[in-house]
């Protein structure tokens, strides 16, 4: 993982050198700022390691289809609208955004995302399904460097409430907390090619319950550290 997190600092000291100071068509769906057109999207994935926490002996780590749309209501407002594709086991999640801009290179957003996962796995003698929801309130902070290259910080309070899972047709008792844990993440968006631009970022969650891991059943009651990566094609 330091190699990871030394290879995102590197590449970040390297790309805020550009020299160009137009503010217009910025392509950042994570960068807090005013949008400029009705709609911007994002299609990438997202990489998580599973600890030995939860796993013991084996770690993987766990790829997702990741689908990131924003949609404007008026100049300091917009609804995000996120999805997290795996076939077996998705999260879709959905909320508003309020966005001050400080300068133009300051800005911060406020926003709370509501959502809901599911899944189902039915291999060889494996058969479980589950769902759940998620509240996560979030706040964003950016600085715009010269060049469009875009940096955020994100900071996320997780809520999961209404977790069900089933082993064939019995309902499997869990008892978890409200607030699960936290996450925060840095996040980088820069030009790429022609009106593209691209999305490389590292989230770390802390947490009690993520719900990409509702087929493991843990038995403890504390938060866990799960490394995620993640990159994005801004269209």
């Amino acid at each position: 993982m330091k190699y990871v997190f030394c290879f995102c600092l590197a590449f970040c000291c390297t790309v805020l050198r550009a020299q160009d100071t137009a503010t217009h068509r910025l392509k950042g769906v994570f960068f807090p700022y005013p949008m400029d057109r009705p709609w911007k999207i994002s299609l990438g994935f997202t990489n998580t390691t599973m600890p030995y926490d939860i796993t013991e002996e084996v770690h993987y780590r766990i790829p997702a289809l990741d689908i990131h749309i924003l949609k404007k209501l008026a100049p300091n407002f917009y609804t995000d609208i996120r999805g997290s594709v795996q076939v077996l086991q998705n999260l879709f999640t959905i909320g508003p955004r309020w966005v001050h801009k400080f300068s133009e290179r300051y800005s911060m957003a406020l926003g709370n995302d509501v959502g809901v996962w599911f899944g189902n796995v039915n291999v060889q003698e494996i058969k479980t399904r589950g769902h759940g929801f998620e509240n996560i309130p979030n706040f964003s902070l950016g600085r715009r460097f010269n060049k469009k290259v875009l940096l955020t910080f994100r900071a996320d309070a997780l809520m999961d409430f209404g977790i069900k899972t089933y082993a064939v047709d019995t309902e499997l008792k869990t008892k978890r907390r409200l607030l699960s844990g936290s996450s925060y993440s840095i996040i980088l968006e820069q030009p790429f090619y022609g009106k593209k631009a691209l999305t490389i970022g590292f989230r770390a969650i802390y947490s009690d319950f993520f719900w990409q891991t509702w087929t493991l059943f843990e038995s403890f009651d504390r938060n866990i550290f799960y490394p995620q990566i993640i990159v994005g094609l801004n269209l």
